[in-house]
């Protein structure tokens, strides 16, 4: 297996079926890939879409019980059988291209992939194409101040050897991003793919809406515990969080 897909979901039928039929609809490429998702205890109609999706043979699917991002996220990667993982998250979705825009640097087998990304609202309008991210750089992306877990491929392998995501706090906002600066830190180097490859979802309900406060906070003291300086933000950051 190529690549595997972990959706994570909370009370996102709004959304699920959306993303999910956009990791089905995948275009133009040679990868083997499976799509696992992760029903993180969600009260809503949640568990009827996904039983719409037991037909599939590619699609595997998972309830547990409310434990936050970072654990349901952990527990996806578990589950995964490809060499490659990307974590979607369920309110936002993939472009037909995402696949054969990053398999070529699967097959290079780069340490982790990014793309650039449009953003949308809640009722799928584009608000701006992300189309100028810069190449990987450790310095910027120090400064970026966060970085979407959405588009992102790392090798299992890595993900294995760390761990995952930090579980010490739950619903952090920057659970990617600490992962990210981990790797960064280790030496490991990111590949950016220029293709607009994802949509990204900005509505009332993300987690970096409720939690902006506490989100500036985590930050500081993720800097601080990993001696990076001033926690601070840039013009690439996702939703231009101003620090």
């Amino acid at each position: 297996m190529d690549l595997s897909i972990v959706i994570t979901t909370y009370n996102y039928e709004k959304y699920l079926e959306d993303c999910i039929r956009s990791c089905i609809h995948q275009e133009n490429h040679s990868c083997n890939y499976e799509i696992l998702i992760v029903d993180d205890g969600s009260t809503d109609k949640t568990d009827v879409i996904l039983d719409s999706y037991s037909n599939i043979n590619n699609i595997k699917k998972y309830h547990i019980k409310n434990s936050g991002i970072e654990k349901a996220s952990n527990f996806g990667f578990k589950k995964s059988s490809g060499k490659y993982i990307v974590r979607v998250d369920a309110d936002d979705a993939l472009l037909p291209n995402y696949i054969s825009s990053i398999e070529r640097d699967i097959f290079k087998e780069k340490d982790f992939i990014f793309t650039n990304y449009s953003t949308i609202n809640t009722n799928g309008k584009i608000l701006k194409n992300n189309s100028n991210l810069p190449e990987f750089d450790k310095k910027e992306i120090h400064a970026r101040g966060d970085f979407l877990a959405t588009g992102t491929a790392y090798k299992k392998e890595i993900i294995e050897t760390y761990k995952g995501y930090n579980t010490d706090k739950i619903n952090s906002g920057l659970e990617n991003y600490e992962f990210v600066l981990q790797l960064i830190s280790k030496g490991y180097e990111g590949s950016l793919v220029e293709d607009i490859a994802f949509l990204y979802r900005r509505h009332n309900l993300n987690i970096s809406e409720i939690k902006k406060d506490a989100i500036i906070m985590n930050g500081k003291n993720l800097f601080k515990k990993l001696g990076l300086g001033r926690f601070k933000t840039n013009k690439n950051h996702p939703y231009g969080l101003k620090v």
